[in-house]
């Protein structure tokens, strides 16, 4: 008896063991959905989208036969983007859309609402670091207004005007997960970014809406080397197209980041408060040179 209870518990460990292996590997194996979105005319909405992860996104879905519309806040970075776009894609369309959502939270949408709208991908953001205290007011307002305020009133602002079946993606952020020290007020609002994804997954019907956890990416702002567990923007664009149609209402779309965060949740919290307190150190040392 003893030996067949042993033998059965055995036999139920490997099972859920194997179904948490093949949940978690799935995502990444199955096709991409991505061209359901491909409406005819069809345009993606890109926050942000003059440099990094924004940028990377931006050129990837119109590789993939979307129109853009770019937003951000630089008129000349926007016209520079539109034209790498133009002249890798010759046939795509492209609106830019000049705003600082630091400053106002509401952008003017009259210019682009009768346009089919089939993705809007929910990426701005600003995480500057510092200590708590030594952050300014009006840093702490413009970090909240541009990270939290101003994805929730676009998104907002584009649902009536989205194609009866849309995509949106909202990049959020592993500092959402596990805050780091020194990024109070960007973990935080990295946290809403993914509530708020994930209430609006469970209330949208016919939208598919994906938080996107984010790990190390390099990018402008984040200048160390490309490496297995830091992708370069475009890298990491291609892997955030992919796990469209994943069934996740949240989902880190690089593999690697995900394992990496699991190994980090197994850790004990002391370490895990110190490894990341010496790592933000030196990186605010970096940032006041």
């Amino acid at each position: 008896m003893g030996y067949n209870m042993v033998y059965s518990i055995g036999i139920i460990c490997c099972l859920v063991l194997s179904y948490r292996l093949i949940k978690f590997v799935y995502p990444y194996l199955r096709p991409s959905t991505l061209k359901k979105y491909l409406a005819s005319d069809a345009y993606a909405v890109v926050s942000g989208a003059t440099d990094g992860i924004g940028k990377a996104i931006a050129m990837e879905l119109a590789n993939n036969g979307f129109n853009i519309i770019l937003h951000g806040r630089n008129s000349d970075k926007l016209k520079l983007v539109e034209t790498e776009i133009k002249t890798k894609n010759a046939l795509s369309k492209v609106i830019c859309l000049l705003h600082d959502g630091s400053i106002n939270s509401q952008l003017d949408i009259s210019s682009i609402k009768n346009l089919t709208m089939t993705v809007l991908v929910n990426n701005v953001g600003t995480g500057p670091i510092n200590e708590l205290v030594k952050y300014t007011n009006n840093e702490i307002d413009a970090t909240i207004t541009l990270n939290a305020a101003f994805p929730s009133q676009l998104t907002r602002n584009l649902l009536p005007y989205l194609n009866k079946h849309a995509l949106i993606l909202n990049v959020s952020s592993y500092a959402g997960l596990f805050p780091p020290p020194y990024l109070a007020v960007y973990a935080g609002t990295k946290a809403y970014n993914n509530a708020f994804s994930i209430s609006l997954a469970r209330e949208l019907e016919n939208t598919e809406v994906i938080s996107l956890i984010t790990g190390s990416v390099h990018t402008s702002t984040n200048t160390k080397p490309v490496s297995f567990m830091r992708p370069s923007a475009s890298t990491y664009a291609r892997h955030v197209l992919n796990i469209v149609g994943c069934g996740r209402k949240y989902i880190m779309p690089y593999w690697p980041h995900a394992i990496q965060t699991y190994v980090i949740s197994l850790l004990p919290e002391r370490l895990i408060d110190n490894a990341t307190k010496n790592a933000m150190k030196k990186e605010l040392t970096l940032g006041l040179k």
